[in-house]
């Protein structure tokens, strides 16, 4: 199994691979977490303030457009539209080139994600917003012959939420569950 992450902080994966972003390896933490902003010093500000976990129809955008976009830079070659869509902290995190490196094997590999747009994504841990502020996404599409599996780190700047950390990654499809023998017929009934 291949993981490419690009992340500006160390989203905890059981990875192999490249990796992209401070202290590789490390877990989320305040030390390798964005500073966070001086909350407004009004109570009812802050709570006007403070981002919710979006609804299905946003979580279920956020995952698409965000696979799609590394799909797209992976087909062209050209990483910078990615790198514009995600937040501040993972834009000073990854150049250019830094993401052209980074998804190397999967552009190499011809990998098309484009499938997942016929499949909805299945989450494997509720949506949450951590102490740092980010919503973590994480799941897979049952595509076939390969499952895209993804951990996404969204960021909310100015209302809205950005990518901040980006993990990718196809594995071989579990085998459909199928009979190993007929099914036994039943038994006629008698009147």
């Amino acid at each position: 199994m291949k993981w490419l992450l690009v992340v500006a902080l160390a989203l905890t994966l059981a990875a192999t691979g490249a990796w992209a972003g401070p202290a590789a390896g490390a877990p989320p933490s305040a030390e390798n977490a964005p500073q966070a902003k001086s909350a407004p010093s009004a109570s009812k500000d802050a709570a006007a303030a403070a981002p919710t976990v979006p609804d299905q129809h946003k979580l279920n955008m956020l995952i698409r457009t965000t696979i799609i976009a590394v799909n797209q830079a992976n087909k062209t070659g050209n990483y910078s539209v990615l790198r514009d869509l995600g937040s501040p902290n993972f834009q000073s995190a990854n150049g250019v080139a830094k993401l052209t490196e980074i998804f190397s094997g999967q552009r190499n590999a011809n990998l098309d994600l484009s499938p997942i747009l016929f499949f909805k994504p299945k989450l494997i841990r509720e949506p949450a917003i951590d102490a740092n502020g980010m919503l973590r996404l994480t799941g897979f599409f049952a595509t076939r012959p390969q499952r895209v599996n993804f951990d996404l780190a969204f960021e909310f700047v100015q209302g809205e939420w950005r990518h901040f950390g980006v993990s990718v990654a196809t594995r071989p499809a579990a085998a459909p569950n199928v009979p190993s023998e007929a099914p036994a017929q039943a038994a006629p009934t008698s009147k």
